[in-house]
């Protein structure tokens, strides 16, 4: 039998079942366990939770009459009647995620002092874009997942800051596992980084207009290529007057020559340059912008390769898609039962067609599930899902994202 109660009235060794508050709303991992100590209530109140539901001890059995207990003893090894596990109390602290929140952000922020510098006149510091940089490539390093789905947590942004930061993740990641030597990779971020440099001296209110551009608002874009490459030429550091330089005037060049500002084609660009065309589209339309919704990454997947693929280089493309998997690490999937549930890692995180975890989190849209349930499944391909949503299509957050990352690696470690 179970009880609603108040905080108040908790105590110590009271098996807890339920709180007043959803699992989305509090940092305690289950909302099933046993209460171990004072603290643990006290967590319970810094979390808001002001009412729980307790599971009531059953009631004593009448004991059986003597002379049955004479006739068949209790062995000292029988097996206890209590079946139930209780788990205990469980809040998250995954510090890679931290570690990550705080490089990007970090990031961000060099990035935004960089754009602001070249539309004060001041020269272009390199030294803290390339920290950056090295600090993002040794993470990437260590993290086995590059956490490409860095770029699906990006708040609408219709500056470069946020796209700049995120493509040169996803252009190292590519690098990496592409083979680029491990020297040349700084140079692969560093000119992912200051690929759109040149929309600093892009007027703001182009920038944010909040809907289609007109004509001359559209040349005045289209000529961030050549002011990036005119900001880059100033500088005297190698990957600058190198690499960088052709990356900012190349990115919006395309097969054919049909891009822009020359109207080159493929084999006339860098091959930094044919990579960092493919990262830019995808990751402007998984973050979107203010006059654009964002896509999942399975839908600007699909875009890629049914619309842009006959403008790009067809083996970025690829090596985009073997990067990210078709459902990388942090998309929401639809099953076919309905269930809405997010991918949370793959058995090989070089393999995306392989063994996938998955935690299901909406019954359906609108409708979070009570606890999250976790899920594995041996592959998963188009036949396995109904469809795919981008975090902010179901009222979820960044850091709603990286709390159920949280969730997954802390339930991976428990088991």
């Amino acid at each position: 039998m179970n009880k609603i109660i108040s905080i108040d009235k908790l105590e110590i060794g009271m098996e807890v079942v339920a709180l007043d508050k959803s699992w989305l709303e509090t940092n305690i991992l289950f909302h099933r366990f046993r209460i171990q100590s004072l603290d643990e209530i006290q967590k319970l109140r810094d979390n808001g939770i002001r009412r729980v539901t307790i599971r009531l001890p059953d009631p004593q059995p009448v004991p059986p009459p003597a002379e049955y207990l004479l006739r068949s003893p209790i062995r000292e090894d029988a097996p206890s009647e209590e079946t139930s596990t209780v788990r205990e109390m469980v809040t998250l602290t995954v510090p890679s995620l931290e570690e990550w929140t705080i490089l990007h952000e970090k990031t961000i922020a060099v990035v935004t002092k960089s754009f602001n510098d070249i539309r004060m006149g001041n020269p272009l510091l390199v030294d803290p874009l390339r920290q950056q940089v090295l600090a993002t490539l040794e993470m990437l390093l260590r993290d086995p997942r590059k956490n490409s789905f860095l770029v699906t947590l990006s708040e609408v942004d219709d500056e470069s800051y946020l796209h700049s930061t995120n493509t040169m993740i996803l252009a190292m990641g590519m690098g990496l596992q592409d083979g680029v030597p491990r020297d040349e990779l700084p140079k692969w971020g560093l000119a992912a980084l200051l690929h759109d440099i040149g929309k600093a001296l892009i007027p703001i209110e182009i920038l944010k207009k909040p809907g289609k551009l007109n004509p001359s608002e559209w040349e005045a874009m289209k000529r961030h290529p050549q002011l990036g490459y005119a900001i880059l030429s100033k500088s005297l550091v190698d990957p600058i007057r190198g690499v960088c330089m052709s990356a900012a005037i190349e990115h919006h060049e395309r097969n054919g020559g049909v891009g822009y500002p020359f109207g080159l084609d493929l084999p006339d660009l860098n091959p930094v340059s044919r990579s960092l065309m493919v990262l830019d589209i995808y990751e402007a339309l998984t973050a979107g912008r203010v006059y654009r919704s964002a896509l999942s990454p399975a839908k600007t997947l699909s875009y890629l390769l049914e619309k842009e693929i006959q403008r790009l280089d067809p083996r970025a493309v690829v090596s985009l898609v073997q990067m990210v998997g078709i459902y990388p690490v942090g998309s929401l999937v639809q099953l076919m039962d309905e269930q809405i549930a997010m991918v949370t890692g793959y058995k090989d995180p070089s393999n995306t067609a392989g063994q996938v975890d998955l935690m299901v989190i909406f019954k359906k849209p609108e409708q979070p599930l009570p606890e999250p349930i976790p899920l594995t499944l041996q592959s998963i391909d188009r036949s396995h899902v109904k469809q795919t949503y981008h975090p902010r299509d179901l009222g979820l957050s960044p850091a709603d994202v990286a709390r159920y990352l949280d969730l997954s690696n802390r339930h991976g470690q428990e088991h």
